[in-house]
């Protein structure tokens, strides 16, 4: 990913907090180039939720620009950067890659997997200029 990339899930999971923020990634080459900042339905520091309007709007730009869906971000307030049961159970798109912010500690930290099934591992990614 991108600074740019980084820094904007940096921001939004900043300013979202006490509750979970999400958003999804989108790009080319299994680069994430675009940040699409979603409203967490739930509106909870435990849990989110996307709309599916929201998520099918936000398909058809990625479309329009000729990007496909790389990743999804949500963040824990004050829990580690490791997919939850619940992050897991709640999967749909396997090929994409699951950012999770933590904001436990001072600086935010954040991991990176691939889920499969019942499945998490971790998953290699780059910060580039």
């Amino acid at each position: 990913m991108t600074r740019t990339v980084w820094d904007e899930i940096i921001r939004d999971s900043l300013e979202k907090r006490p509750n979970e923020t999400c958003g999804l990634l989108s790009g080319r080459n299994g680069s994430a180039q675009t940040v699409w900042r979603m409203e967490n339905t739930l509106k909870s520091p435990v849990a989110f939720a996307m709309d599916p309007k929201q998520i099918q709007h936000v398909f058809h730009q990625m479309a329009l620009r000729g990007e496909h869906l790389v990743g999804i971000y949500h963040s824990h307030p004050t829990a580690p950067p490791i997919p939850s049961p619940e992050d897991i159970a709640y999967c749909r798109y396997p090929e994409a890659a699951y950012l999770i912010v933590s904001l436990a500690s001072p600086q935010p930290v954040l991991g990176c997997f691939r889920i499969e099934g019942s499945f998490a591992r971790m998953y290699p990614y780059t910060i580039c200029n």
